[in-house]
């Protein structure tokens, strides 16, 4: 089943379709590293590093099989109402307050208008649900049924389904087979009951990287810490957050924020954020984690090499979608939406 991937970024939507079965027969993004990554793990995928304001559509049915498009999946850049960034208003007339990003919302939904796939799916962060009070999501609702799809969304944290991470993340997901729109099933909860799974801890998805660090090419070196981070980060205990009203006067500074929390062995990992360049702190370790280590929680494989400087690739880990949920949702839609009998597929680049 053919599907086009905007916003690709590291591919972590990517890696879970084709695992499922999908051929992509394009990804695009607006970013030099991400093409720099992409074209090194996926060289035979088409890649576009252009702006998406910029793309027309014949462009895309020239490169694709038009007539056999089954999907497009994707999410477009969610600076503009992160609940960790500034949150900004939808409104072009509020300027001091208006990010252009937000514009990209209505490009995906441009494509989807005109290219007509049978379904398409759009990711984002849970501070959509209650920006403008409600208003920006209805509204992009409402936009896609005006597109002619039958739509719904969900807030889904990937912990319940096995990924070793609590990550909320909202997904948008319509059809135009008159299908009614349904979400897989949880698998894993934090209180097992009816027959589902306890969440998976971080530990054994790391455990086997510690004292192997120094190896640029996996993406395994360590952030160089000062010696006065490394001293609050003996003070901080597992699973917990540094004490920050019990720190000597010489280690006491102004917000402290995630980067100062320590996983648990036990519990699955606070969300890959890369904030100020750094990961949370390793479960045993004084220092943060390394962008394999990150890669890792967030479930890609180890075959997956991510280009660019420590931050660039951090970034790039961050802002994905899991590829082990994108697996479990790209095989829902296969089964429930486009009614195809599940076939296992691995595909090698």
């Amino acid at each position: 089943m053919l599907i086009v991937d905007l916003f690709c970024g590291a591919g972590g939507l990517h890696i879970g379709f084709k695992e499922a079965g999908y051929r992509i027969g394009l990804s695009v993004d607006n970013n030099e590293n991400v093409k720099r990554t992409h074209l090194y793990n996926h060289p035979f995928v088409p890649f576009w590093n252009r702006d998406i304001r910029e793309i027309d559509t014949n462009e895309i049915r020239e490169v694709i099989d038009y007539e056999s498009l089954d999907g497009i999946i994707g999410g477009p850049p969610c600076q503009g109402f992160s609940t960790i960034g500034r949150r900004v208003s939808s409104k072009p007339e509020v300027r001091n307050t208006y990010d252009p990003r937000n514009e990209l919302v209505d490009e995906y939904i441009r494509l989807v208008r005109e290219l007509q796939p049978k379904f398409f799916l759009m990711e984002n962060v849970k501070g959509i649900l209650t920006w403008d009070k409600g208003e920006f999501i209805n509204n992009i609702i409402e936009k896609f049924k005006g597109c002619g799809y039958t739509v719904d969304y969900k807030l889904i944290n990937m912990a319940d389904y096995g990924v070793p991470q609590t990550r909320e993340r909202v997904f948008i997901l319509g059809n135009r087979l008159n299908q009614p729109v349904s979400f897989p099933a949880s698998t894993h909860s934090d209180s097992p009951k009816d027959g589902l799974k306890p969440w998976v801890g971080c530990w054994d998805s790391i455990k086997d990287l510690v004292n192997h660090e120094e190896d640029p090419g996996f993406n395994h070196v360590p952030l160089k810490h000062t010696e006065k981070n490394i001293e609050r980060y003996k003070l901080i205990p597992e699973g917990g957050r540094l004490p920050e009203d019990a720190l000597p006067p010489e280690l006491y500074r102004k917000n402290f924020g995630n980067t100062f929390k320590r996983l648990g062995r036990k519990k699955p990992a606070l969300t890959m954020v890369p904030g100020n360049d750094a990961f949370p702190i390793h479960p045993i370790l004084n220092r943060s984690l390394t962008v394999r280590e990150a890669a890792r929680i967030q479930t890609f494989p180890d075959n997956i090499i991510f280009k660019g400087n420590r931050r660039q690739q951090g970034h790039q880990v961050g802002n994905a979608v899991p590829p082990l949920f994108s697996k479990i949702l790209a095989r829902h839609i296969k089964e429930n939406i486009l009614k195809e009998k599940q076939l296992e597929f691995q595909f090698n680049d």
